[in-house]
């Protein structure tokens, strides 16, 4: 037993056991243990101290747990704050704790590591070749591209594979109004279905499967949403499902979505990996519009001058790679280095996938901002639908993240 947990016990000094897996604090509120299995479908991207990197002491970390199920106790559980952000910081700090007034958490994390697993490499170097080879069946190179070396960073990064471990949670079953039961029944549910462990859980990496459960059919997901969400009382810019939420399961494996994920993110006219064709989409034209910069053969002709594909997460660097084309220019908010993405998606078994939009305001009063070399220009991700006409891979539907998944 960890010091953690002891300490947890000794504060709640139990009196006498009530049935299997529960204890009495002193102001008489019943003090369950609950414990689950997870096996991880796809390799676990990082999680630990260092970027990119896992943890070399644990595989899986209880604090980075506890921080998962934060997310989704507010994804889904949010809508009791009634619109307002304040309340919803109170209700999070009573179930997870906080730095401040709040104090520790009622909630105690304690993981086990069953297998730690081992390293493999999406990308390893080939002598004399300036790119490193991929590898896509440990994971698809699209997804991986930040763990593949740089020139600032000459290193390819491992994943860990064949990790598996055992999560116990002890919590009072209910303290005043607040169910804890429900609430945390929520918080699990929703990571188990929609998240992972580790970094890039939204695109699929650290995916858990958790002991003697089955992959649920779309109709259980969206009775799962009925039954813990709410589709009013979301605080502004919280990200959230509710039951009307964009989700569906679709019988693709996490490769195949990967390559569908690639192939509308790239549009491009061409057959051949060799000869493409120009971007379908409107963001390199538009650079090379406001640069005053292109190659003698790509001059600007796109009919819109938006970035549509800001809807996906934020910051996105635009390279080109053509001579009199312009360098590469970073596409961020005014004010923040990252946005993460709306889209997630992730294997829940071989062949079949979940994908889910989560709702709320992606950028909220603001523009975005194009950058490079000092130099800075206003631009609008948002499209009308005549714009959005004009970019085949829409299909007409103003937004991008909407009609990727419509096109699955």
């Amino acid at each position: 037993m960890s010091r953690k947990v002891r300490a947890f016990e000794e504060a709640f000094a139990p009196r006498r056991k009530e049935g299997e897996g529960a204890l009495l604090r002193r102001d008489g509120a019943r003090v369950l243990t609950w414990e689950r299995t997870y096996t991880l479908l796809t390799p676990l991207f990082g999680g630990g101290v260092e970027p990119r990197e896992a943890d070399p002491v644990s595989v899986v970390r209880a604090t980075e747990v506890r921080g998962q199920l934060r997310f989704w106790w507010r994804a889904l559980r949010g809508w009791q704050a009634k619109g307002s952000l304040e309340e919803l910081r109170k209700l999070e700090s009573a179930l997870f704790g906080s730095a401040g007034e709040g104090g520790a958490s009622p909630v105690a994390v304690e993981v086990e590591i069953l297998k730690r697993g081992q390293d493999d490499c999406p990308f390893t170097d080939v002598p004399g070749k300036k790119f490193p080879r991929a590898h896509p069946e440990v994971a698809h190179p699209y997804l991986a591209f930040p763990l593949r070396r740089t020139e600032k960073d000459p290193r390819n990064y491992p994943v860990r594979v064949g990790v598996s471990f055992r999560l116990r949670l002890r919590f009072p079953e209910k303290v005043g109004d607040l169910d804890f039961r429900e609430e945390l029944e929520a918080a699990l549910w929703a990571w188990e279905t929609f998240g992972g462990i580790g970094a890039r859980t939204r695109r699929g990496f650290g995916a858990l499967l958790r002991e003697g459960s089955r992959p649920p059919k779309e109709g259980e997901v969206r009775e799962g949403l009925r039954r813990h969400s709410r589709q009013g009382g979301w605080p502004e810019g919280v990200p959230h499902l509710t039951p009307e939420s964009l989700v569906r399961v679709v019988p693709l494996s996490w490769r195949e979505l990967a390559e569908r994920y690639q192939a509308f993110r790239q549009a491009r006219p061409g057959g051949s990996p060799k000869s493409p064709g120009r971007s379908l989409w409107p963001e390199p034209d538009e650079v090379r519009r406001l640069t005053g910069r292109h190659a003698a053969h790509h001059a600007p002709r796109h009919p819109v001058r938006k970035f549509p594909r800001g809807q996906f997460g934020l910051p996105i660097i635009f390279p080109f790679k053509d001579k009199g084309d312009p360098p590469d220019t970073t596409l961020k908010l005014p004010e923040a280095e990252r946005r993460a993405s709306p889209l997630l998606f992730r294997p829940l078994a071989e062949r079949l996938s979940v994908v889910a939009v989560l709702e709320g305001a992606r950028f909220p009063g603001k523009r975005l901002v194009l950058e490079h070399g000092g130099r800075a220009w206003e631009v609008d991700p948002r499209l009308t639908l005549e714009e959005a006409k004009a970019i085949p891979p829409l299909r007409g539907q103003v937004d991008p993240v909407r009609a990727f998944v419509e096109s699955l």
